[in-house]
């Protein structure tokens, strides 16, 4: 979707494991029975099918039990999968938590008035320069409007990073791994672990579609 964000869940009520976020594995899997996506997020998980018979009907539903994608299971399995209980290794570190804030980003508005840092896109600006394989804490706000506005999807090309806090807590598990696009709901604060591995520009947008063509984004040069 361009702008909708989806809670996924099963329609039977079961429960799913996440196994991973935008840009890998997280360190364990997840039990859940629902997980919300906004445009621009990805998440991996595992359906257990082993208890279906085949001819009740299974599927993947929104939060209002829209179908949004129908399984079909069409002989008995007798194959199993164990999943591992350790998947990865990642945290963010002391020193990580630790480091000064050295970019701050406003998100503001909605439709075609959107903006950050009160500007709108100018693709001969640079916004921001950072180093090359150094990190730096990036502050997002996403501050409200008169209407108290909505949650903006911040996405940042050419890395993965981490999320170190929402409003100066420690992110939900769910969020605990590698990620190129974060959920800001209005008026919250999101501090992120940002390191660009490779020299060049890199932009970084809201990630509905008519916020980023509207001017909703920026530019980072990395030297």
């Amino acid at each position: 979707s361009n702008a909708r964000e989806y809670t996924f869940k099963l329609n039977t009520g079961e429960e799913f494991q996440q196994i991973a976020t935008d840009g890998g594995l997280l360190n364990e899997p997840q039990s859940m029975k629902e997980i919300t996506l906004t445009p621009g997020e990805r998440a991996e998980i595992i359906v257990d099918f082993s208890k279906n018979d085949g001819k009740s009907e299974i599927a993947l539903v929104s939060k209002e039990d829209a179908i949004l994608l129908p399984f079909k299971i069409d002989e008995e399995r007798t194959n199993s999968v164990e999943i591992s209980n350790t998947l990865n290794d990642y945290a963010v570190t002391e020193e990580e938590k630790n480091l000064p804030v050295t970019k701050k980003l406003e998100l503001y508005g909605m439709g075609a008035d959107v903006r950050i840092n009160g500007k709108q896109f100018d693709m001969n600006r640079i916004d921001f320069t950072q180093k090359q394989s150094e990190t730096e804490i990036w502050e997002i706000y996403n501050k409200p409007d008169a209407m108290g506005g909505m949650t903006h999807p911040f996405h940042i090309h050419g890395t993965q990073f981490k999320i170190v806090s929402i409003d100066g807590k420690e992110p939900p598990v769910s969020l605990q791994g590698w990620k190129d696009t974060v959920a800001i709901e209005a008026g919250q604060t999101v501090k992120l672990a940002v390191k660009f591995n490779n020299k060049g520009i890199y932009m970084f947008h809201c990630h509905v579609l008519e916020h980023e063509e509207n001017g909703m984004m920026g530019q980072v040069e990395v030297f």
